[in-house]
């Protein structure tokens, strides 16, 4: 005659009982014991019940995100594909009609150039604004240089600017976004005081780019009239973003 098991063991048992990961014998003195027992029934119950609502919620999590992932990656392979079909069609009419790549170079690397930033967009984690700004700055370091080879070399129209005007202001408005970019993912900045560094920067880059561009000259940089027309907005937005900062965290500190 099989002995009957104590409720203290029966409820050691319950955890490999559900799995799932006892031997036969076993499983049925577990349930022989689960039909008299009231207290371990209503445990056995419990235990289940936790179990069943557990498996669902991590199985329908990991269905998400395939399915996130999934979709994700089609609409990647789509835009590409896209993308694709536009290059060659571009190429294709320009040797028709030019007997030569000349504009469909523009458009190809201003296609690649949208590709990478969506690619960096839809699948960067971790330094997501560093990565986007340096795709940003490659992108558009290669596409003023097909530019300016294109219309130059290629289609014989306008001038050598690329050295003179086109690198010095890509360098400089550059530097106006990457800064903040920095100093909020490394300085851990607020956004407040990223943004209210940005509207300084904007502020110098429209001067450097005035001297650069030969639209103004050292001796104007200081004058009432040039302030307002290129730096007053931006000086503006920089001391209300500031302003902003500040009243958050002061908010925070005695909100607490």
């Amino acid at each position: 005659m099989e002995r009957e098991l104590a409720c203290e063991i029966v409820k050691d048992l319950l955890p490999l009982y559900v799995d799932g990961m006892v031997s036969e014998v076993t499983k049925k003195s577990v349930e022989t014991h689960l039909e008299d027992c009231t207290d371990c029934n209503e445990t056995y119950r419990n235990m289940a019940f936790h179990l069943e609502m557990e498996t669902p919620q991590t199985e329908s999590f990991d269905v998400k995100r395939f399915l996130k992932k999934t979709k994700k990656m089609y609409l990647l392979y789509g835009l590409g594909g896209i993308s694709f079909i536009a290059i060659l069609v571009c190429l294709i009419v320009d040797l028709a009609v030019n007997r030569g790549l000349t504009w469909s170079l523009i458009v190809g690397s201003s296609c690649l150039f949208a590709d990478a930033l969506l690619y960096v967009l839809a699948t960067g984690k971790s330094h997501k604004g560093c990565a986007i700004m340096a795709v940003i700055s490659m992108g558009v370091f290669v596409l003023l240089f097909v530019i300016q080879i294109t219309r130059y070399y290629l289609m014989g129209t306008g001038t050598v600017w690329l050295f003179r005007y086109g690198l010095p202001i890509l360098f400089t408005w550059l530097l106006v976004l990457w800064l903040p970019v920095l100093a909020r993912t490394f300085l851990k900045w607020k956004i407040w005081d990223c943004f209210a560094l940005f509207f300084l920067l904007v502020m110098i880059g429209n001067y450097a780019t005035n001297l650069i561009t030969g639209d103004l000259v050292w001796e104007e940089v200081l004058h009432l009239q040039r302030f307002m027309g290129n730096a007053l907005g931006e000086a503006v937005g920089s001391i209300v973003c500031v302003i902003i900062g500040r009243v958050q965290a002061w908010r925070k500190k005695w909100g607490q």
